[in-house]
């Protein structure tokens, strides 16, 4: 069955076609906010927040349009609520990665297992714009387009974002992750164009 005759069909009110698109993008929906709240449970709560909020509004859905896109653009709204209610615990989280970093310790609060834990650290360590935007782009490997539409802006706008945060984290990781500088100078758009 096809996305759209799922849509149709939760449309409907037909449960299984809710759980089934659920099912397929629970694990990318969680991931996404996660990355950007960066605590668990936050996680789960916007995630779950954002499939009741997407589901309710599923009749406002175009059928035509690609669902993850839309869904994706709930779920990081909703992961950016909880980020801005919980400065807080954003704050601590910033004082943890100081002092694991000073420490150099085996990461006992990594939020993501990631093969590079120190990139992923200095990753971590820019802005909530900037983090969402590479997150999409190489952490998750959502298109240009997607994630135009995710975040509702132009696709140009997309690239200059890209850009623009690539360009921060280089200069972070030459100041702060100096044995990085090779795997990020040459960067996740080299690894493509070499594909």
């Amino acid at each position: 069955m096809t996305e759209q005759e799922l849509i149709r069909r939760a449309k409907a009110g037909d449960r299984a076609a809710v759980a089934e698109l659920i099912g397929t993008h629970a694990t990318q929906a969680h991931r996404l906010a996660l990355q950007i709240v960066r605590n668990q449970a936050d996680a789960e709560d916007a995630t779950q927040t954002a499939f009741i909020k997407a589901f309710t509004n599923l009749g406002r859905f175009e059928e035509r349009r690609p669902f993850a896109p839309w869904l994706f653009r709930i779920v990081a709204r909703e992961a950016l609520k909880v980020l801005r209610a919980e400065r807080t615990r954003l704050a601590f989280w910033q004082r943890q990665a100081r002092v694991t970093e000073s420490e150099e310790a085996v990461e006992s609060a990594v939020v993501v297992k990631v093969e590079h834990q120190e990139l992923w650290r200095a990753v971590n360590r820019l802005k909530d714009d900037d983090r969402l935007v590479l997150t999409l782009s190489y952490f998750m490997g959502v298109s240009e387009a997607e994630v135009a539409e995710i975040l509702r802006i132009r696709r140009g706008t997309v690239k200059s974002r890209k850009h623009n945060a690539l360009a921060r984290l280089r200069a972070l990781v030459e100041r702060e992750f100096p044995e990085l500088q090779h795997a990020v100078l040459e960067g996740p758009e080299s690894e493509r164009a070499a594909q």
